[in-house]
């Protein structure tokens, strides 16, 4: 009587146990990042969050003053191009945690000396900058 139960609870319910499976995987990917490699590619905007600090300098290059940055949280350095943004948040501090939007371009695809005489991993041209916990 049993196995009579039990298979007909299987037949009445398949619809919701393949929508159950399709929800699993679907927010596995999600959770594993599918989303932030599809967004990559498609506009090439990346988040990094981190502290807004000093770049580092390259061991030839000296500087008087502090260039700030952002030090992600993996540890990489990254210069910060604010020239499209409008209304910039003055009152950060040095060791603020943030969190950037932009478009990130590596080192050695940036235009001009700027930012030759930092060890950074590259530039970022900011769309939002914004201080987080």
């Amino acid at each position: 009587m049993n196995d009579i139960e039990n298979r007909g609870f299987l037949q009445r319910n398949v619809v919701w146990v393949v929508v159950l499976v399709a929800v699993v995987i679907f927010g596995f990917l999600l959770f594993k990042g599918w989303d932030k490699v599809v967004n990559e590619q498609v506009d090439s905007m990346v988040t990094i969050t981190g502290n807004f600090s000093c770049l580092p300098l390259k061991d030839s290059a000296t500087e008087e003053e502090c260039t700030l940055g952002v030090r992600s949280n993996g540890g990489e350095h990254y210069a910060l191009d604010i020239s499209r943004i409008q209304d910039a948040n003055t009152d950060l501090k040095a060791e603020d945690t943030i969190a950037v939007t932009g478009t990130l371009r590596s080192v050695d695809k940036v235009e001009g000396e700027e930012w030759k005489d930092y060890n950074i991993a590259g530039v970022i041209r900011v769309n939002t900058l914004l201080r987080t916990r």
